[in-house]
């Protein structure tokens, strides 16, 4: 078992995966339409829970498998963000309607980017220049993980988007003001 080098954040998002897929659905209007299949009922993530699901656990497993810390990060970096790219574009439309297994999978591709964050703070490169990139690069990563919760969070639990606006919202909000907020600034 040389070639095996499991980390608790990689096998937890396997669990993770596992469950959400025992559950089933990730939505309500999922769950109706699996309970009425003759009903046409539109839900998120007809054509893409699985691969959501399938690349978290690829990801997870690959991560174990002893291959270059870079790749590592890599396939962690990649499986983890286009699993919360395809959570969180999924759910719009359907604020509010996320079930246990959303959260779950959105827990899953969080634990591997901390696993990727884990790696690259890991390596020790003998270069200046790579490891001044990697002390922005793990600051930035960890922190699009926090503004990715965010709205990933806010989003599937249909919080009032006037209580807690999603960060896409604000950033809507900021970049159709940059005209007033340029005359403010002159």
């Amino acid at each position: 078992m040389n070639w095996l080098k499991p980390s608790w954040q990689a096998v937890l998002a396997i669990v993770l995966c596992l469950i959400a897929i025992a559950l089933g659905a990730m939505s309500k209007p999922e769950a109706a339409a699996l309970a009425d299949p003759t009903a046409s009922i539109n839900y998120p993530y007809p054509g893409t829970k699985g691969l959501m699901l399938g690349l978290a656990i690829v990801a997870a497993l690959v991560s174990m498998v002893r291959i270059p810390s870079l790749a590592e990060a890599v396939v962690l970096f990649v499986g983890a963000h286009l699993v919360a790219l395809l959570l969180i574009s999924g759910i719009a439309g359907f604020e509010g309607t996320a079930l246990a297994p959303y959260f779950l999978l959105l827990t899953a591709a969080w634990l591997l980017g901390w696993r990727c964050v884990a790696v690259l703070s890991g390596l020790r490169p003998m270069a200046n220049s790579t490891r001044n990139a990697l002390r922005l690069i793990i600051p930035t990563i960890f922190g699009a993980w926090i503004l990715i919760l965010w709205e990933a969070v806010t989003r599937g639990a249909g919080i009032p988007f006037i209580l807690l606006p999603p960060p896409s919202a604000i950033g809507a909000r900021i970049a159709g003001s940059l005209p007033v907020l340029g005359a403010d600034v002159r």
